[in-house]
């Protein structure tokens, strides 16, 4: 039970939600997620499970990819359709044309500093800005540095007023605030009206799984309803098998390298001493950038091929590291 589970969020679940579902599901108290997703967006969410929750930051993948919907001539507090709604430029809105969408959205490619919208968890002085946002108080909010790595059209004007495109861009990255530039790149005033992230690093949208399928397996293994799964207590004992759901933390790590060691080396490696790096044997080598923030990590694996957990690599000090021991 201890690894990655891929989810396909439905919409009108929050991420803390997502999470406290699960730990009934599961019935563990050590689940976490990799990132959150809007309430009203749905699509791929990594829940970690267990010691896997360890391994969260290595999963808070730098590219993630969605695609949304926009609506053009209105415009709202929230940078979405589901906040409070204002009218923009509707005749402008009529007016707008497919070149003109699709120069709008070539000008966003690139690093970029973006200011997150008001209605979002973003802290400043240790509150949520979405809390002073609802008490109608303002706060100071700094431009993050983002980057847009690509933005393809889908759909425009195919529909009154309304543009889908794809994004790629680099973690957090807010897609209501794309929308409502785009609308004043256009003179008319947009909103999100659609939200699906397709994909957050290794986590695809084409492998995903959703709630109904997990809850349908514990409902045959136990003979109870969803609801009463989903209201049972934490300690209670869990008979499903969902293995299946379940990804192993080492194979969604593919971009760290490999190192084998023998049994004098794990025992070594699991109490947190240091090993020469001359007297274990690489077998895959880490394919992440040269100046990536993992690009020294390596996955640990024992004699029997047993996952073991992760370490630093320095090359020149000759010298392996435990990062994080997640089997003893």
């Amino acid at each position: 039970m201890d690894g990655c589970i891929n989810l396909l969020k439905p919409a009108g679940m929050t991420s803390h939600d997502a999470v406290a579902a699960f730990r009934r599901i599961l019935r563990m108290k050590k689940i976490g997620h990799t990132g959150t997703l809007d309430p009203m967006a749905c699509g791929v969410m990594c829940i970690c499970a267990g010691k896997a929750t360890r391994a969260a930051e290595y999963l808070e993948s730098d590219k993630k990819t969605y695609r949304c919907e926009m609506r053009l001539g209105i415009t709202s507090d929230t940078g979405d359709i589901w906040g409070n709604v204002s009218p923009g430029d509707a005749d402008r809105a009529a007016a707008v044309t497919v070149p003109e969408v699709l120069a709008a959205l070539e000008s966003l490619k690139g690093p970029q500093l973006q200011y997150p919208p008001m209605y979002s968890a973003v802290k400043v002085n240790g509150r949520k800005l979405y809390e002073y946002a609802r008490k109608g108080e303002t706060a100071e909010v700094k431009p993050r540095q983002v980057v847009i790595h690509d933005i393809r059209p889908v759909r425009v004007l195919e529909e009154p007023a309304a543009v889908v495109f794809d994004v790629d861009c680099s973690k957090g990255t807010y897609i209501r605030t794309i929308c409502t530039e785009l609308g004043e790149k256009l003179g008319c005033g947009a909103a999100m009206s659609f939200l699906l992230r397709t994909s957050s690093g290794r986590f695809d949208i084409r492998d995903a799984v959703t709630f109904e399928e997990i809850l349908a397996a514990v409902e045959l293994a136990e003979g109870r309803p969803a609801q009463e799964i989903l209201e049972t207590r934490i300690d209670a004992p869990l008979t499903a098998d969902l293995s299946r759901f379940i990804l192993p933390v080492d194979r969604m790590l593919g971009d760290f390298g490999a190192i084998r060691l023998n049994a004098g080396g794990a025992r070594r490696y699991v109490n947190g001493n240091e090993l020469r790096l001359d007297a274990v044997r690489i077998t895959e080598e880490n394919t992440l950038a040269e100046n990536a923030r993992f690009a020294d990590r390596f996955r640990v694996y024992g004699p029997e091929a047993e996952f073991l957990g992760t370490a630093h690599v320095n090359r020149e000090k000759n010298l392996v590291t435990a990062d994080k021991v997640f089997y003893r």
